[in-house]
């Protein structure tokens, strides 16, 4: 349980583990219910991308399902690199929308954003998005690519 008294659905460390191991969604966004337990919001069809451009239109559609209220998002991205090298990156993101998202709102998701990743076992990159300007695909995938 988090500093915030939230708890994690079990369904979430399933659903991780599935996307990771079986890359059952392309992604997933995740909520929190009534102040008290973070959920399954949705996810992404199961979808593999072997470019960026692909990989963009996958992340165009978690990104346009969002809204305004913070969520947590779970996305695997999936590229060519240049040298022919295949990427496949599970990415934790926390978006929080500072213009509209009420303070309450923030607070609570800040305060138990690390109850969620420590359902998602061995995830190696974290994003934080503060406006839709700053939830960028090419930003994310330019990093992902660089610790590859």
């Amino acid at each position: 349980m988090a500093m915030s008294g939230v708890e994690v659905d079990p369904e979430i460390n399933t659903l991780f583990n599935d996307i990771k191991t079986r890359k059952t969604n392309k992604w997933a966004t995740f909520k929190i219910e009534n102040k008290k337990k973070i959920t399954v919001a949705e996810v992404g069809e199961k979808c593999t991308t072997d470019n960026k451009d692909d990989d963009k239109v996958q992340f165009d559609i978690m990104k346009a399902a969002l809204g305004k209220e913070p969520q947590y998002i779970l996305y695997d991205f999936g590229f060519t690199l240049k040298d022919g090298r295949k990427i496949n990156k599970l990415a934790f993101i926390f978006w929080c929308d500072d213009n509209n998202a009420k303070i309450g709102d923030k607070m609570i998701y800040a305060s138990s954003k690390d109850s969620i990743k420590k359902a998602f076992v061995g995830i190696g990159l974290e994003f934080q998005a503060n406006d839709s300007g700053e939830m960028d695909y090419t930003t994310f995938s330019d990093e992902v690519e660089r610790k590859a």
